[in-house]
């Protein structure tokens, strides 16, 4: 490698502190220190080397409960990105099956009762930092430290037990995107699948949540602040096309560049044409993110009736860039905040608000209790 792990480390760190635009935001959470001793530590021990240095680096920017920050390694002939090939949910001590993409000896209600022969709400009182992305059992991402897992020890929804050593599979694509359902009067939009919306995909469907023509301004964040320092400036001109449009701004990125935050506001006037039925439900989970998260905020905005539970909290930043710190580590991280968020109204680990909140309990896995919810509002107009 170019460049020592405490050299990477240092530029992990010094870049966060600096160019990172939601540093204000995530406060004494990222705290270095501890990871540094721990690299230290497992270098002192001789047991550091390239995947524990990115499992570090990665539980770090995790403790931000900020999910632009990635800290990834390159693909090569001795390392694959991978995943454990299934989601949980966690209740009470137990990890619950919710979802499967790619494991084949597990199913959905299944009852992860140990991981690496200590129970997950063990686990969650031994670790020193909180990398799971949140403190309520039912947001936490246990994503990460199962890929890292060697066995777990699973009831199946048969009362069956056996333990298992965890295989490696191939990170999840194709995601389920955005659903309509059309219920008597009514339509109910399913959000809980749909991180990957595009712009386009959002702009389609936001006719569908307003009952009355409006400004998009009144529905999506258009005022925020952009962290313009010499890194952030250079990275976001060398990503842009060769246009007369893009000339124009890397000239503003260079007359910007090194001046820190600046407020900025879209003017876009574009008015959003009312489409909406006389009684919409937008269905939400902890996982709606992205595009299908500022969905779910216009949304709100415009007066639909939200189901479900708060979602991921990803709006804040945005603007991300990425930077090759060496032949094998990148960082990414976002250079914008919206002024919402600078103003400690932001949506980071609280997500969208909610008209009707449904708890998970584990018999969700076997039943659609949200859609369930949904259904008997459009058709009586409460949730008694």
């Amino acid at each position: 490698m170019s460049k020592r792990f405490d050299e990477l480390f240092g530029d992990v760190v010094a870049i966060l502190r600096r160019d990172y635009a939601g540093a204000e935001l995530v406060g004494d959470r990222f705290d270095p220190r501890y990871y540094n001793t721990a690299i230290g530590q497992a270098w002192h021990d001789d047991r550091l080397d390239e995947l524990t240095f990115l499992r570090y680096v990665s539980q770090m920017l995790a403790c931000t409960g900020d999910r632009h920050l990635r800290f990834s390694m390159a693909e090569s002939d001795t390392y694959r990105s991978w995943s454990c090939g299934f989601f949980t949910r966690r209740f009470g001590d137990s990890l619950y099956v919710t979802g499967l993409h790619g494991e084949t000896r597990l199913r959905p209600g299944d009852r992860i009762l140990a991981v690496n022969g200590a129970s997950p709400e063990t686990h969650r009182a031994r670790i020193q930092k909180n990398f799971f992305y949140s403190d309520e059992p039912e947001r936490e991402d246990w994503n990460g430290f199962l890929k890292m897992a060697q066995t777990v020890d699973v009831e199946h929804t048969d009362g069956s037990r056996e333990r298992l050593e965890l295989h490696r599979h191939p990170l999840f694509s194709d995601p389920p995107r955005a659903a309509l359902r059309e219920v008597g009067g009514g339509c109910i939009i399913d959000l809980r699948n749909g991180p990957d919306m595009s712009d386009d995909e959002v702009m389609a469907l936001l006719p569908r949540v307003c009952r009355e023509n409006t400004p998009l301004a009144a529905l999506l964040d258009t005022e925020f602040y952009v962290n313009y320092t010499p890194l952030n400036c250079a990275l976001r001109a060398a990503g842009l096309p060769d246009t007369e449009d893009a000339g124009e701004y890397r000239r503003e990125l260079a007359e910007k560049s090194g001046k820190g935050f600046l407020p900025e506001r879209d003017e876009d006037d574009t008015v959003v044409p009312g489409a909406a039925a006389e009684r919409t439900a937008v269905l939400i989970d902890t996982w709606t993110g992205g595009g299908a998260e500022a969905l779910a905020l216009a949304a709100r905005r415009a007066g639909a009736f939200l189901i479900g539970r708060p979602t991921l909290g990803t709006l804040d930043c945005g603007g991300d860039v990425s930077l090759a710190l060496d032949e094998r580590y990148t960082l990414t991280w976002p250079t914008l905040i919206t002024r919402d968020a600078r103003e400690g109204r932001g949506l980071m680990g609280r997500g969208v608000a909610l008209d009707a909140a449904v708890s998970w309990t584990p018999a969700e896995c076997g039943e659609d209790r949200i859609m369930d919810a949904a259904i008997q509002w459009i058709r009586k107009g409460d949730l008694a």
